[in-house]
């Protein structure tokens, strides 16, 4: 899940008005069923004439857009992007309908899973992609296995493998941030072990500050938190295994269980911020940028924020593992980009994708301390950036990304953190949390085997 957390997911369908494609097979063709053959032109473009591109995207997209569009427009001056701009939360309710619906986006964001992305294919709202990435070669600019992500069965059903329905330009992955003034003033070294992790909150507590910052009131920054203390003990393999859906698959296990009352135990030791589930993902964000905490459980996607407030003060590492040493990380690509299937724009549409995946854009992305997927040299922009590329790398040896967890069922998502925060807040226990999210995973696998 991603604030993106996470979480849910989206898909297209349509007729092109006018005038001929690009690289289309024909004029006046369906916009599901015409072939993008070669790259978008600019000659082609202009010949929509001049109009709107309507572009969805999430909160975190912000300060990419303003990079981006202006390059756009500057490029195709008769295109006039008109940017809605979504909180994670707002988006992932609204997509689905919106492309379903008369005055449909042309461009807009989703998410990975069956939630969000499969509801969007199985409609038949967003537009297979497949030929654009042939297209556009982003076999040799993506590591092509990652595909996946980003792949449907046509019918929906199915996920992981199919056509292409989205892509994104960005990496993603959940760690610690943390305040290196804080952590020299403490007198705490960077942690590299699970043990010493929690020696550190220990020793913050102590001292008077807040150890973890955290604000929970979108439900979804819980589910990052957990996710890094059961990536330290539960084996990557039997995570991705449940998320994506491996026959007898459980969330039950003893892993699960000892990660789930290391959580609780942090709580009862007042490890995180006082009132969380009152403070907002973005309001938390903004605290630990501007000082407050020494540690900050999230995603990649906070860094442009942290790093602006914390500059070289702030420090990143991955969740640091316990047992074995080995660790497993939540991520994955970022909020998928996909053309609506009623769009009358289709190859301003393609074109506007095409920049964004552009390996020549990843130096814009990179320069908000974000982490291109591309497959390119970048310079890192900050001691922030390179640490949080160090930190992806180590993940990578080890076990590498799970994926997140609300992807394994069209309705996990609500399971998942509204059974989290009852959880936390000691109404129910690690067996009864456990069991709720593996009866929805057990239902959404029994429905589909009768589909």
């Amino acid at each position: 899940m991603k604030a993106k957390v996470v979480i849910a997911l989206i898909a297209l369908s349509m007729t092109v008005a006018g005038c001929s494609s690009p690289g289309s097979d024909s004029e006046n063709s369906a916009n599901t069923t015409e072939t993008i053959n070669q790259p978008v032109t600019v000659e082609e473009v202009a010949a929509l004439g001049d109009i709107t591109l309507d572009v969805w995207a999430d909160a975190g997209e912000e300060k990419t857009m303003k990079i981006l569009i202006p390059k756009f427009e500057a490029m195709y001056p008769n295109v006039k992007v008109n940017l809605t701009i979504k909180g994670f939360d707002d988006l992932m309710s609204t997509v689905v309908p919106a492309l379903a619906g008369e005055g449909a986006p042309d461009v807009a964001q989703g998410n990975q899973g069956y939630g969000v992305d499969g509801a969007l294919v199985k409609a038949g709202l967003i537009r297979k992609l497949t030929d654009v990435a042939a297209a556009y070669k982003w076999d040799s600019v993506f590591n092509s296995g990652d595909f996946g992500q980003f792949s449907w069965s046509e019918d929906g059903s199915q996920y992981g493998s199919g056509e292409l329905f989205g892509m994104s330009p960005v990496a993603e992955f959940v760690g610690v941030f943390y305040n290196k003034k804080k952590l020299a003033k403490l007198g705490i070294a960077v942690p590299t072990s699970f043990d010493e992790f929690a020696a550190a909150l220990e020793t913050a507590k102590k001292a008077g500050e807040t150890p973890i910052v955290l604000g929970n009131s979108d439900q979804w920054p819980a589910t990052h938190v957990f996710g890094l203390i059961q990536g330290a003990f539960t084996p990557a393999s039997e995570t991705k295994d449940f998320i994506t859906g491996a026959p007898g698959s459980s969330f039950v296990s003893t892993t699960n269980e000892t990660a789930l009352n290391t959580l609780r135990d942090w709580i009862k030791k007042g490890y995180f911020t006082k009132g969380y589930d009152g403070v907002s993902a973005d309001d938390a964000t903004a605290k630990f940028a501007a000082g407050d905490g020494v540690f900050y459980m999230g995603g990649t996607w906070f860094a442009g924020t942290i790093g602006e407030g914390l500059g070289e003060d702030a420090g990143f590492i991955a969740n640091p593992a316990a047992g074995s040493g080995k660790r497993a990380g939540t991520g994955s690509y970022g909020l998928g980009w996909h053309i609506s299937s009623k769009t009358d724009a289709l190859s301003a549409s393609v074109a506007f994708l095409a920049m964004i995946m552009d390996a020549e854009f990843a130096q814009s992305l990179a320069s908000l301390n974000r982490m291109p997927s591309a497959k390119t040299s970048l310079e890192a922009s900050s001691s922030l950036l390179k640490d949080m590329q160090n930190a992806g790398a180590s993940m990578f040896a080890d076990s590498g990304l799970t994926f997140y967890l609300d992807w394994a069922t069209d309705t996990m998502y609500d399971v998942y953190t509204s059974k989290l925060q009852e959880f936390m807040a000691g109404r129910i226990d690690a067996s009864a949390m456990m069991q709720a999210v593996q009866d929805n995973w057990s239902k959404f696998q029994e429905s589909r085997s009768k589909a």
